[in-house]
């Protein structure tokens, strides 16, 4: 008898299951720094302690994402930082207040919106903080970043 609800209980199950969000990269193309170099420095001065190898670096974006194919919608953006050289690094950042301030690690995303999408653009000066262990850096390195929709 245990096996003939085995069927009926998988119907339910996948029945029950929610649906997948589609994740889309955004056109983030009008996004521009506000000043061309991240400029990185040290967070200690003295060679010992805890965040002796972190470097510190701030930079100011004026976000501009595209979202006019989401008008008259619901959706949720992320900040995604994917995995790339140097290697591990902690991004944190503020707002003016359109987007959500948040903190985002290397090979992870973080939610900065939730919400309606009311116009074709949302836009919004973020100060971005980037923490990098220095042993690493040996060279310029560009940070990549996207931002990511999910529907639904």
């Amino acid at each position: 008898m245990g096996a003939r609800l085995i069927g009926p209980l998988c119907i339910i199950w996948l029945l029950a299951s929610p649906a997948m969000a589609k994740t889309t990269v955004i056109d983030d193309s009008g996004t521009l720094p506000n000043n061309a170099a991240l400029d990185m420095r040290w967070q200690q001065l003295s060679p010992r302690g805890p965040n002796a190898n972190i470097m510190v670096g701030t930079l100011a974006l004026r976000v501009k994402l595209n979202v006019a194919a989401w008008q008259k919608r619901t959706a949720k953006i992320y900040l995604a930082l994917p995995a790339q050289a140097p290697g591990a690094m902690t991004v944190t950042w503020n707002t003016q207040g359109r987007l959500l301030p948040g903190r985002v690690v290397t090979g992870s995303r973080t939610l900065v919106y939730a919400g309606p999408i009311s116009s074709p653009f949302i836009e919004d000066l973020v100060q971005l903080t980037i923490n990098v262990d220095g042993r690493r850096m040996q060279t310029l390195y560009h940070i990549n970043f996207r931002f990511e929709l999910d529907e639904g």
